[in-house]
C-alpha cells in the first residue's frame, strides 16, 4: 500500500480522531494493540474482527483478511483478500467491509471490554479478545466443563468453561468452539482442528465424553 510519508507522531491519537471518535477522548481505553470479536449482528459463521494497529485496522471480514487505512485525504480504504466462501458468508463479509469503507464512530466501553462501531446506517457491537485467547495461541485439547456459567460481555446462555489439564482452574471462554454443539450436564474431552484464517476454535473430534450428575 501507498505510503504518503507522514508519520503521525501520537498514531493512537490519529486514528481515533480519524475514525470520528466521540470525546472526551480520556473517558475511551487506549484501543492500539487490542482485538475485537463482533457479537452482534449474530455473524451467519466465523465471527469477523477488528485489531487496531498504527495507522490501519486490520482483521477478518466473514470470509477474508482486510486492511483498513486513511488516505492522505481522511477517506476510508479498504483491501481483502479474494478467496470465495458460502453465499450466507459472502453476504456478511459485502455488508461489513462496505460498512468498514465508510466512516464510522467507536464507542467502547469504560472497562475496555465491549466496543461499538456505528453509523448512520448500521452498528456492530465487539467484545474484546484477551492475549492468550487468540487463534495461534488455541491449544490441541480442551476440557469442556459440564455447566456454562454468567460471564463478562455475553448476552447469550453463557460462556463454556474450559481448561488445557485438569489440574488447572476451568476460565471461561468467550465466543464458541465451531462444529461443537455440548449437551447441558456433560463433559468433554475434545481435540481442536489447526486454526484457519478467522477462526479462534474448530473442533476436530470428541475424544471422549461424560454424563455429570449434580451435588443436590
Amino acid at each position: 500500500m501507498k505510503n504518503t510519508g507522514i508519520i503521525p507522531r501520537h498514531p493512537t491519537l490519529w486514528l481515533l480522531a480519524a475514525l470520528a471518535l466521540p470525546l472526551p477522548a480520556l473517558a475511551m481505553p487506549n484501543l492500539m494493540g487490542t482485538e475485537w470479536q463482533l457479537v452482534e449482528p449474530a455473524p451467519a459463521g466465523k465471527a469477523p474482527t477488528v485489531a487496531f494497529q498504527p495507522g490501519k485496522m486490520t482483521g477478518f471480514a466473514g470470509c477474508n483478511r482486510y486492511v483498513r487505512t486513511l488516505d492522505a485525504k481522511g477517506k476510508p480504504r479498504v483491501a481483502t483478500t479474494r478467496m470465495l466462501c458460502a453465499p450466507p458468508l459472502m453476504e456478511m463479509e459485502q455488508h461489513f467491509v462496505a460498512f468498514l469503507s465508510d466512516r464510522f464512530r467507536l464507542q467502547p466501553d469504560g472497562r475496555a471490554q465491549n466496543l461499538v462501531l456505528k453509523s448512520e446506517q448500521a452498528e456492530y457491537r465487539f467484545v474484546r479478545l484477551a492475549p492468550d485467547a487468540h487463534p495461534a495461541a488455541a491449544p490441541a485439547y480442551l476440557h469442556v466443563a459440564a455447566e456454562r456459567k454468567t460471564c463478562r460481555g455475553d448476552a447469550g446462555d453463557g460462556c463454556l468453561q474450559v481448561r488445557e489439564r485438569a489440574d488447572q482452574d476451568w476460565r471461561p471462554l468467550q465466543g464458541e468452539i465451531a462444529g461443537f454443539q455440548p449437551r447441558p450436564g456433560v463433559s468433554y474431552y475434545i481435540k481442536l482442528k489447526p486454526v484457519e484464517a478467522g477462526a479462534r476454535w474448530t473442533l476436530e473430534r470428541i475424544v471422549y465424553s461424560e454424563e455429570v450428575s449434580k451435588l443436590r
